[in-house]
């Protein structure tokens, strides 16, 4: 019963928000007569709507009481979470993969070799972390198995503790007496409140070797109160590990990162070597000795992908996703039934997930770990299931539609979108999501969300009316029709209004277009309470007549047109002030209408021209300065606009991401007036010369001249001749990035002074000279450099202890000899080169 009640709670918040919100248009429209009486009207059907809105709450809260449906009360204070995870993500983000040193496994047999001295040690803890499923707790039980069967054990005692999400400290701590210690049951070893217990484990392990397994750890308020049982001290040897999904949680139970050890995902033909041992080792397998001999034999390259039921197990395999337990529980349901059994298993796999007995196990660890977040994060995490399976997120558009969406709000001192950050880094550090394209300055670009979690989320977001995919393969009955949010992969707009009440739909992404145009549909279903509409993944792209509707979307906070075959943006525009996220990217809009003045909203506006060439810019109208709330402005074509229009940015003093093109001779005191005044808020910032007779070497040169104290990106595209003084002596400075800025060996050494410079990409003739040399102790910080396009060059040398933290080099459309270090090479993470024109040649 509460299931109803709480969805009925949800419908009277979305309902109350969009009363409140077509109360506020109406009060912000033109105060002509006839306006006047339109809004007369207005008032009493708002009215109306308020009573009947009090009615429904009367009618809740009474149901509530009379049924005591409160559910357990959640905390929603996201400040404890948030500060735990600050600090712990960058580790994660580099690509981590399982540390070797960090091993249990080989801690535990370090910790058998060490003598058993007088003097005493503090215990080694050591952390096995990774998503759930992945064998966290398999690894950590062979090894315990492993100790504890020795006839020679060199513990003196050992414990294997399970911790629940909700812990029982007590039953912990009499746990842990009962297997290290074990007492007649006559004795009262195993009574007595929390902190007596604790201290009585604690006197007794002073003088002994142990070793504790603490299987599950959630957080790290759990860990202090587990670990007032542990002594400081005892003998030399002793040793802790401790399994959790949480990596800040991982790294909190550990003296240093190398103690940490990280099980990564099964790549996918060690998941399909997997899955096959796991199949042909099951004892009640349905396989014939023939068959048996086939499949042995098989392997992921030679696997038939086109014939049934290889097809199917291929696709099974990778909807696994390198999951252990996934791997292993279907290995073990295709083992109990006949080979021409296993295509049908494969392809119901995510039906199988949900609602069969067979794979339970995998769907009770997944729904845990959702179950697990806390009640911020929730609706957030469920958001992720409108995207496809497969596919890597983009970053800026999750945190713009969580946003929009008012799934994330600002707090005391923080923008929306940074929060929205900080959500995003805490389902990394949970292992929900993996980072799966880095940017230049090691910040994610993309993320990975892993396909059973996917399933999971798609049938919860259903159960719980939240959103629904309306695609081709359709073709059961869904329970509910009215969504909150709805992504379209093909079917026609006949069978959408089939499937889903469109009136009360809050977001709408287009991935496969419908047969139907858009416009009829958004008109037709009349979704007056649309605040995301999402095209920018739509196949085919979106065209002008789909667009013609879009005005009557009231309350729209987000609208991405990104690639679409959009010529021109219209001037219903304007009638959208709510919005606040507007893309134009890749579009063939060459300028901006006036009416876009009007979105004071607005804080994010992104155009350029032409698919063909993305840093065209787009022109801007006069008023640019009604646009007080906007923080991100790329890209602005300075020589096409009129002065008093580009003029007008300086007084846009929230900029943060600026993008501005068209630079000429002309026009370069009125960038730099332009940069001199938004340079306290930029951290971002690309410039780009006209492309006929344009240039940057007019833009200030001294650091007297221009200081930009919090930029940390900057991208060049054009003649620049000198490096700009403020650039090399930038303090914050970590991404350059320079195209056809045709520089030479000074220039590049002038880039050393930036200490803080991470990824250089020298591109498209950016460096004109036949040698680059690194000289020793140069680029200290830089972790990536890209040499691309680059026809003078022929020899690019390192020396000495040159870019000593290097991890990426690319070298691309380069002729060239590459002198680099053997220890440098054996650093790279990453070595990407054109074999046939770069020849590599290893230096002492």
């Amino acid at each position: 019963m509460v299931k109803p009640w709480a969805g009925q709670v949800k419908d009277l918040a979305y309902d109350i928000e969009d009363c409140l919100e077509e109360r506020i248009i109406v009060l912000t429209q033109t105060s002509s007569l006839s306006q006047k009486i339109l809004n007369h009207k207005a008032l009493h059907q708002f009215a109306a709507k308020l009573g009947d809105l009090k009615s429904r709450i009367v009618e809740v809260s009474q149901r509530n009481r009379r049924y005591h449906l409160d559910p357990p009360y959640e905390s929603t204070s996201s400040n404890m979470t948030i500060t735990m995870v600050l600090g712990h993500k960058s580790r994660f983000l580099k690509g981590a993969t399982q540390n070797d040193k960090g091993d249990p496994r080989k801690a535990s047999r370090a910790s058998a070799s060490l003598p058993r001295e007088i003097q005493k040690r503090a215990p080694k803890v050591t952390a096995i972390t990774g998503m759930c499923g992945s064998g966290k707790t398999t690894y950590a039980r062979s090894i315990y198995d492993e100790i504890c069967n020795e006839n020679n054990s060199h513990f003196d005692c050992h414990a294997w503790i399970e911790i629940q999400q909700d812990v029982d400290y007590t039953k912990v701590f009499r746990d842990m007496i009962m297997q290290l210690f074990p007492v007649p049951s006559s004795q009262t070893g195993y009574v007595g409140e929390e902190e007596v217990l604790a201290r009585r484990i604690q006197d007794k392990l002073k003088d002994n070797r142990f070793l504790i397994v603490f299987d599950g750890l959630w957080t790290m308020r759990a860990w202090v109160r587990i670990k007032r049982s542990l002594p400081r001290i005892s003998i030399s040897g002793s040793l802790i590990i401790v399994t959790t999904e949480i990596l800040h949680v991982a790294e909190g139970c550990t003296e240093t990162a190398g103690d940490v050890y990280y099980l990564s995902l099964l790549q996918e033909r060690k998941s399909f070597e997997f899955l096959k041992d796991v199949v042909l080792k099951s004892e009640n397998g349905k396989m014939s000795q023939e068959d048996r001999e086939d499949f042995q034999d098989l392997d992921l390259e030679s696997l038939p992908r086109d014939e049934p039921p290889f097809d199917a197990i291929a696709k099974a395999v990778t909807k696994c996703g390198g999951l252990k337990l996934a791997l292993s529980t279907f290995a073990q349901l295709l083992a109990i039934n006949p080979p021409h059994q296993w295509g049908k298993l494969c392809e119901h796999l995510p039906s199988l997930l949900y609602n069969g007995q067979r794979l339970y196990r995998i769907k009770e660890v997944l729904i845990r770990s959702y179950k697990s977040l806390p009640p911020y994060l929730k609706p957030c995490f469920l958001y992720l299931s409108i995207f496809p399976a497969d596919v890597n997120i983009n970053v800026e558009t999750i945190m713009g539609r969580w946003v929009a969406q008012g799934l994330v709000r600002e707090i005391t001192g923080m923008s929306a979108r940074s929060v929205a950050k900080l959500y995003l880094s805490e389902l990394v550090d949970r292992n929900l999501i993996k980072p799966s394209k880095l940017r230049r300055n090691r910040s994610y670009k993309t993320f990975w969300m892993h396909p059973m979690m996917r399933d999971i989320l798609v049938m919860i977001a259903q159960e719980e009316k939240f959103s629904i995919t309306v695609d081709k393969n359709k073709n059961s009955v869904v329970p509910v029709k009215k969504f909150r949010h709805l992504a379209l992969n093909g079917q026609s707009d006949k069978k959408i209004v089939k499937w889903v009440d469109l009136s009360g739909i809050r977001s709408l992404t287009v991935f496969e277009k419908p047969s139907e145009s858009i416009a009829s549909l958004i008109c037709s279903a009349q979704m007056k309470t649309l605040r995301v509409l999402d095209f920018s993944k739509a196949s085919p792209p979106i065209t002008q007549p789909d667009i013609r509707h879009i005005g009557e979307l009231f309350h729209l906070r987000y609208l991405n047109l990104y690639k679409s075959s959009i010529r021109e943006l219209p001037s219903w525009i304007g009638m959208l002030p709510f919005l606040q996220f507007l893309n134009l990217k890749k579009t063939q809009i060459t300028s901006l209408p006036s009416e876009i003045t009007r979105l004071e909203r607005l804080q994010i506006l992104r155009a350029s021209s032409c698919s063909c060439n993305p840093s065209e810019g787009v022109l801007i109208p006069k008023g640019m300065e009604n646009l007080a709330d906007i923080e991100w402005l790329d890209i602005v074509d300075v020589k096409g606009s009129t002065y008093s229009a580009t003029k007008a940015l300086w007084k846009l003093t929230r900029l943060k991401h600026l993008g501005l093109t068209g630079l000429t001779k002309r026009n370069s005191q009125e960038v730099s007036e332009i940069l001199t005044k938004l340079s306290p808020s930029l951290m971002y910032l690309y410039l780009g010369a006209h492309r006929r007779n344009g240039t940057l070497e007019y833009l200030p040169t001294k650091i007297a001249s221009l200081q930009l104290p919090r930029l940390e990106t900057i991208k060049l595209d054009g003649h620049i001749g000198k490096m700009p003084e403020w650039i090399s002596h930038s303090l914050t400075l970590s991404v350059v990035k320079l195209y056809r800025t045709n520089l030479q060996q000074d220039d590049v050494d002038g880039l050393d002074r930036i200490r803080s410079l991470t990824a250089l990409s020298l591109l498209d003739s950016a460096y004109i000279g036949q040698q680059l040399f690194f000289y020793a102790g140069s680029f200290a910080a830089l972790k990536r450099l890209d040499l691309v396009g680059l026809p003078n060059l022929q020899v690019a040398k390192f020396r000495g202890t040159a870019v000593r933290r290097i991890r990426e080099l690319t070298i691309k459309s380069c002729t060239l000899s590459l002198f680099i270090r053997k220890d440098l090479r054996k650093r790279l993470w990453v070595l990407d080169t054109d074999d046939s024109s770069v020849k590599v040649e290893e230096t002492e």
